[in-house]
């Protein structure tokens, strides 16, 4: 089995080695993209085939693919650096099951990012299947030998003239057939195709052995909203989420026999945007702030640019990615990220920051009012940070064009990372 793993915007080569797994790669990307035609890779090239701007894994028959962020070195520490520091963000972001000592635990074993997201799902939904399965009560009319809840007198005198022996019953059943349950054992069964861990393996049998009462179903999207989670159930919340993604993930066109094509994608720049957000709620305390004051997405903070003339209709609304106000309620920052690679100050003054992006926090600044307003990219070599103030005499607003590293451990470098988005806060911590 041939196993790539690539960063955003690598090439990979045209090679005979590679030749197989491409053909394959191609006939699922292009199933994937659909009508939209928007391809995970580029494939214009007869040299090479170069990868965009999705990172996640794609299993096809005879091989897989493993695209990591563009955050490291291109060698094999980088690589790994990367692989980890991408499981953590999904981990942050909630978009995969597991907590840290989860993610250290399974970082030692230097598996393939699609076993090492199997073996996550599979030990989390394990354990909380062991805690207690889910189960309903569902009422039952059967003709039975002894009596079991209510005799219906009526149906029992029709169905049973001629059988004394039996007794038409209306009872409640506890079972564990539920449409929870039949999605975790769907998703196992599909990972069980997928997995090359015998760990995980074996953690997935066992969860199939444990829902052996559980109907084997094609899982439609009415199963998931047919969930409805209560204090009971809300454990599963995310483990449900996870086996979504593994069953819209399969590709039933591609799939033949225990061969199958699977896909876990996300687009790099939402999941910057959303990490960057979820670690500075996480860790409020931290740089001192209160949760109720950060708001992810403006929720909490809606404005709109624009009032429609004819009617006073508010029409197109902003969206920073982060507002944090002070703890009088007043504005303090408005954070957007950018999932960008700018040029280094010698190259560019700028740093090749767009003028749609500055005009976008302009946008902000002037419709919150707001005193600070932060671009934030990723870090490379030969940048520096830039502040710039708003020219007019109306307002003081600022505009600062802030960069984080991430070519780190970002889970064992934590307390760094943070000093360093405290500073890009304009927080004084403590090291």
């Amino acid at each position: 089995m041939r196993y790539l793993k690539v960063a955003e915007y690598e090439r990979i080569l045209r090679s005979d080695q590679n030749r197989k797994l491409l053909t394959q790669l191609q006939g699922f990307d292009e199933q994937w993209s659909g009508s939209a035609g928007d391809t995970i890779f580029d494939w214009n090239d007869r040299r090479f085939v170069k990868a965009k701007n999705y990172v996640g894994v794609i299993a096809v028959p005879g091989g897989a693919i493993e695209i990591l962020p563009k955050i490291d070195k291109p060698d094999k520490e980088g690589k790994e650096r990367a692989q980890q520091n991408l499981l953590y963000m999904l981990s942050m972001t909630r978009k995969i099951v597991g907590e840290e000592r989860d993610l250290a635990a399974i970082g030692k074993q230097k598996m393939p990012l699609l076993d090492q997201l199997i073996a996550l799902f599979a030990e989390k939904t394990l354990k909380e299947l062991k805690r207690g399965i889910d189960h309903t009560y569902v009422t039952r009319e059967e003709n039975l030998y002894r009596l079991k809840g209510k005799l219906l007198v009526g149906k029992h005198a029709v169905k049973n003239a001629i059988h004394e022996e039996r007794v038409y019953c209306r009872y409640d059943d506890f079972i564990s057939d539920t449409s929870l349950n039949r999605i975790l054992k769907a998703a196992c069964r599909r990972l069980l195709l997928l997995s090359s861990s015998t760990t995980a393996q074996k953690k997935l049998r066992e969860i199939v052995f444990l829902l052996d009462e559980v109907q084997d179903l094609e899982i439609a999207d009415h199963h998931f909203s047919d969930i409805h989670y209560n204090r009971n159930t809300e454990r599963f919340k995310p483990l449900i989420g996870f086996s979504m993604l593994v069953i819209k993930g399969m590709s039933p066109i591609w799939t033949k026999g225990k061969e199958v094509s699977f896909s876990l994608l996300f687009p790099m720049e939402q999941l910057f945007e959303e990490f960057i957000a979820r670690y500075i709620h996480r860790y409020a305390e931290d740089f001192d702030l209160l949760r109720e004051n950060i708001h992810i997405q403006a929720v909490g903070r809606r404005e709109w640019l624009l009032k429609r003339e004819h009617d006073s209709r508010d029409k197109f609304r902003l969206k920073p990615d982060l507002i944090i106000d002070d703890k009088l309620g007043g504005l303090r920052l408005i954070l957007d990220t950018k999932w960008k690679h700018l040029k280094s100050d010698e190259e560019d003054s700028t740093n090749g920051v767009s003028q749609a992006d500055i005009y976008q926090l302009y946008a902000y600044a002037h419709r919150y009012k707001c005193p600070e307003n932060v671009l934030l990219f990723p870090y490379v070599d030969g940048v520096t940070a830039k502040s710039y103030t708003i020219k007019e005499g109306y307002c003081s607003h600022k505009i600062r064009v802030e960069f984080v590293k991430l070519d780190r451990d970002l889970k064992a470098d934590g307390p760094a990372f943070r000093l360093e988005i405290g500073k890009v806060l304009g927080i004084k911590m403590s090291a």
